[in-house]
């Protein structure tokens, strides 16, 4: 006898997306983290292999990306830039702000604003 599976089904695809907190955005259920593209930190994936990855993720629907300044020391943000130069309005991505790779100055630490735009 068949089990039947479908009431314990709780995956959910990655086109079947849900608003972000109050944004309005409508992003993919599973963001894909982007710590290891690049091999700065002598782990990770080239850029042709974090470009496959890529690739799988947002051709199956995922349109929502976590990605830091600090993550193989900008070599994840410069990779994920490249990949969605031409798609830039389909997808979201989420940053984060260090002061690791800077000197810890009061100019740069205390002026939070001033930082995260020269970040981006």
């Amino acid at each position: 006898m068949a089990q039947d599976t479908s009431s314990t089904k709780t995956t959910k695809a990655l086109d079947d997306y849900v608003l972000l907190g109050r944004s309005g955005l409508r992003v993919s259920p599973l963001c894909l983290g982007t710590l290891t593209f690049g091999e700065q930190w002598n782990l990770g994936s080239n850029k042709e292999e974090s470009k496959k990855v890529f690739d799988l993720y947002y051709e199956r629907g995922g349109n929502f990306f976590d990605t830091a300044s600090n993550y193989n020391y900008g070599e994840s943000e410069r990779f994920l830039g490249d990949y969605v130069s031409d798609k830039r309005s389909n997808v979201v991505i989420a940053t984060k702000y260090t002061s690791i790779k800077h000197e810890l100055t009061i100019y740069y630490c205390s002026n939070l604003e001033f930082s995260i735009i020269f970040e981006i």
